[in-house]
């Protein structure tokens, strides 16, 4: 309590303006972070290659991965390359590399490469090889998860129906006795080590791990599982699959073969896969707990048994594999997300030790139907060993950052935030174990207690913490200091009063971190970017409600200007009163020559950063427009929905080699840019409904209230359903002045399928959002094909969870329509 008059005086002499009221109770918290821990070294498993042609090696050890003898901290998405056109392939890599993602994972779809036995396509979406020299192109690492099982919501789990029928007795009986491997698999490996062939690491490619199958449940040695990704680790580098990493998912364990393997984890913020229709519990990954298994994944199809021994993690690091980049909507569960839901289980992974985020899926793509057209290739309820959901039978978006059509979703930018601090600190951070305090609540329905962790080693590191949690709302921790006991000192932040930790706000503060011979003792703001040029620069957010303040020893400085307020208190200098923006700055001289600038901005400006290393220089551009830079080309591209006239900001400044992009002055430290573009008038997409309306009450009246357990629509359209169904009068050819034409129908109903000369090329299940479509994507159909849109009635009793909110009460009573169809120009410059 901070009752007496002196106690108030010198709070206000320490720290102007986090000054607390004389009768506050302050939160205190404190974490004893002990003797750092020892590596241990050479105990994990057996690497394949692991030196590039020039020497540069990859390696870990128990904790981290390394590269050149560095420690690093890989930010890794996935992209299917085999449900996306082959034709965007580059774009959405730049634009997965725009938001900080520097390697990629991609599964290699069985079914889709061999649907006839012995037969085997690498063409046109299949050409993997190609894919891959396109990472290679754009600096990018990559691991394939080549089968033979993959899962990831395909058609027999990926599995070809040929060997599925001629091999398997059940949907996830893929394991032999005594772990032997089908000589079909053996045949599978073979061809897909044929199109990996010289990309290798060590052939100075960007391959530098491989998946064996996935979510293999394994007892220990003496199980088939066990047994089973052994033999298929042995057989990949038998066919000459060699790479520095093998790789499987940790899940559902207990235990892999960890001399062979390395074990990867994951953690979503729902699951639309659990077969029930209820509202879920809070999760345990938005807990700072150690353990690394979600046991929420995988449980549609997965038991989480006590196996015979635990997996022992402490001889692996603790790398990522499937964070939820989104959700993928089933039929009986539908959720819709916002970006905390999926950035607040990252900072508790982060918290408690991950070394690697690996997110699944960071773009969203689409089924393709097989090769003659006759079937789809989703998991269903309807495959030849039902599985236990239903999926579109086109749409794969997982609500990902980047969307199935290439469009950006808004927390697509707060992903780009987070690695922004990760690629800056990673190799900082990725040394630094946890220290997880008593006093965190490891209980995930524990909603009250304040959720923290510290990254720690030799006295520096990382405050974490988190008071976020899908669809529950958190206590509020008003008035908080944490006192971080190292082995010489007690750090607390703030140095007076507290911060205030309000429910939904998740971050990271460092402590003790030494910033071009300054030291930094602590900063109530998140570190975001270090631009590393001649002036360097380290960029910083405030976080929302707390105010941010930084606190230095002042020995090394020789000037500090900022318009904040400055106080020297004994050997320390306190900043606080910051008013974030583009000219927020603390510019910071020190007695052995060197000079640095701290930026801090508010959250908004951060998030909506970009970080371009263009022709050396590491540029900060400030746009909530999808932007992305092509090294090669030493191109800017930026894309706008709806408006042909908007601005941006550049620090440093950029060139502008498009006389349609133009500085206008400056905001702050940056420059100001405008760009302005030919504007399309954009036209109506008309749609008249073409089904009969007697015959679709009817049908509705059959199904008495009740909405059908499963999706009821197919590949090809029949006029003859009793839904409803609209023809769409869409333009003869892309109209000019726009990159793409982006149409949203705003419909009510069940599911909505798009098709085009009788065949499905888009389709949603409703959960109260628009169903998107992007123009450009069939443009070769425009003009030669009739466009239907077909919706499927919504019952007033209905087996499926929708999220709370989500509008419904049309299924009391127009079951279906389109209301409108919303025409979107999509804006490009490049530059």
């Amino acid at each position: 309590m901070y009752n007496s008059f002196i106690k108030k005086a010198i709070s206000l002499i320490f720290l102007s303006g986090c000054v607390m009221a004389s009768n506050a109770q302050i939160e205190e918290h404190t974490v004893v972070l002990g003797k750092d821990v020892t590596y241990i070294e050479g105990q994990h498993f057996k690497q394949g290659s692991n030196k590039d042609p020039k020497g540069v090696e990859l390696d870990l050890n128990n904790y981290y991965l390394r590269l050149g003898g560095k420690p690093v901290l890989p930010v890794m998405g996935e992209i299917h390359y085999s449900r996306y056109p082959k034709a965007e392939w580059e774009e959405a890599l730049l634009q997965m590399k725009a938001a900080g993602i520097n390697v990629i994972a991609f599964y290699d779809f069985w079914i889709h490469h061999e649907q006839e036995e012995g037969k085997f396509r690498f063409d046109d979406n299949l050409d993997v090889r190609y894919f891959i020299e396109l990472c290679a192109k754009h600096g990018l690492k990559c691991i394939g998860r080549i089968g033979p099982w993959a899962h990831g919501e395909a058609r027999n789990g990926g599995m070809p129906d040929w060997f599925v029928k001629k091999k398997m007795k059940g949907g996830f009986d893929r394991v032999t006795k005594n772990g032997s491997v089908e000589p079909e698999v053996g045949n599978w490996y073979k061809a897909i080590a044929k199109q990996f062939a010289g990309l290798y690491y060590k052939d100075g490619g960007p391959l530098i791990g491989i998946q064996v199958d996935n979510e293999m449940r394994s007892n220990g040695p003496n199980s088939d599982g066990y047994k089973y990704m052994a033999a298929l680790k042995q057989m990949a580098v038998a066919d000459g699959i060699d790479v520095p990493l093998y790789v499987v998912t940790g899940w559902p364990g207990p235990q892999v073969p960890e001399d062979d393997v390395l074990p990867l984890w994951g953690g979503y913020p729902d699951a639309p896969w659990t077969q029930n229709t209820k509202d879920l519990p809070p999760d345990n990954v938005y807990t700072f707990k150690a353990d690394r298994r979600d046991k929420n994944i995988g449980n549609d199809v997965l038991t989480y048994q006590p196996g015979e021994v635990k997996m022992p993690v402490y001889r692996h690091p603790y790398l990522t594999v499937e964070l939820g980049g989104g959700m993928q909507v089933t039929y009986h569960r539908r959720p819709t997300l916002l970006g905390g839901d999926l950035l607040a289980l990252d900072y508790t992974r982060l918290g408690v030790g991950a070394n690697m985020l690996g997110y699944y899926v960071f773009h969203g793509t689409q089924h393709p139907l097989s090769w003659d057209g006759t079937y789809s290739t989703q998991e269903s309820k309807s495959t030849i060993y039902p599985y236990p959901n239903d999926y579109p039978l086109i749409s794969y978006d997982f609500e990902s950052p980047l969307t199935e059509w290439g469009f950006i979703r808004d927390y697509y930018h707060d992903f780009k935030l987070l690695h922004q601090f990760i690629n800056s600190y990673g190799s900082n951070l990725a040394p630094m174990s946890a220290q997880i305090p008593a006093d965190n609540p490891e209980k995930a329905d524990n909603l009250t207690d304040l959720r923290y962790s510290v990254r720690s080693r030799g006295g520096a590191g990382y405050l974490f913490i988190n008071d976020y949690v899908r669809h529950y709302d958190m206590a509020n921790h008003p008035n908080t200091a944490i006192n971080i006991k190292t082995e010489t000192e007690t750090i607390r932040i703030p140095e007076k009063g507290g911060i205030n930790i309000s429910n939904k706000v998740y971050g990271v503060m460092p402590f003790n971190y030494n910033m071009d011979g300054v030291l930094l003792k602590y900063a109530t703001a998140q570190p975001t970017t270090i631009l590393n040029n001649k002036d360097k620069v380290y960029c910083y957010y405030a976080m929302d409600g707390i105010k941010p303040e930084f606190k230095f020893e002042k020995k090394n400085i020789k000037t500090l200007k900022t318009t904040a307020t400055v106080i020297q208190v004994g050997k320390y200098t306190f900043v606080s009163n910051l008013k974030p923006g583009k000219n927020c700055t603390l510019d910071i001289a020190t007695n052995d020559g060197h000079s640095f600038k701290i930026l801090l901005l508010s959250r908004d400006e951060a998030r909506y950063s970009y970080v371009f290393d263009i022709k050396g220089t590491q540029t900060l551009v400030l746009t909530p427009k999808m932007a992305f830079y092509d090294d090669k080309r030493d191109v800017i591209t930026m894309r706008s929905i709806d408006s042909a006239a908007f601005s941006f900001d550049s620090y440093p400044a950029c060139g502008t080699k498009s006389v349609a992009v133009r500085p206008a002055g400056k905001a702050g430290i940056f420059t100001h840019y405008r760009v302005a573009l030919p504007e399309w008038d954009a036209v109506e997409v008309p749609f008249k409904q073409v089904s009969d309306e007697a015959k679709f009450k009817a049908y509705c009246d059959s199904l008495k209230g009740i909405t059908p357990v499963g999706p009821t629509y197919a590949i090809h359209y029949n006029a003859t359903l009793p839904y409803k169904a609209y023809s769409l009068t869409l333009p003869a050819k892309m109209p000019e002045f726009v990159h793409d034409v982006l149409l949203q129908f705003d419909y009510r109903g069940n599911t909505a399928g798009l098709y085009a000369g009788g065949t499905i090329i888009a389709d949603d299940y409703y959960a109260g959002t628009t169903m998107p479509y992007s123009l450009k994507r069939h443009e070769d159909l425009l003009g030669k094909q009739p466009f239907v849109l077909q919706i499927t009635p919504l019952m007033e009793n209905r087996k499926i969870h929708f999220e709370p909110g989500t509008d419904l009460d049309f299924a009391k009573t127009t079951h279906a329509e389109l209301r409108k169809i919303k025409v979107q120009p999509v804006y490009q410059v490049s530059f």
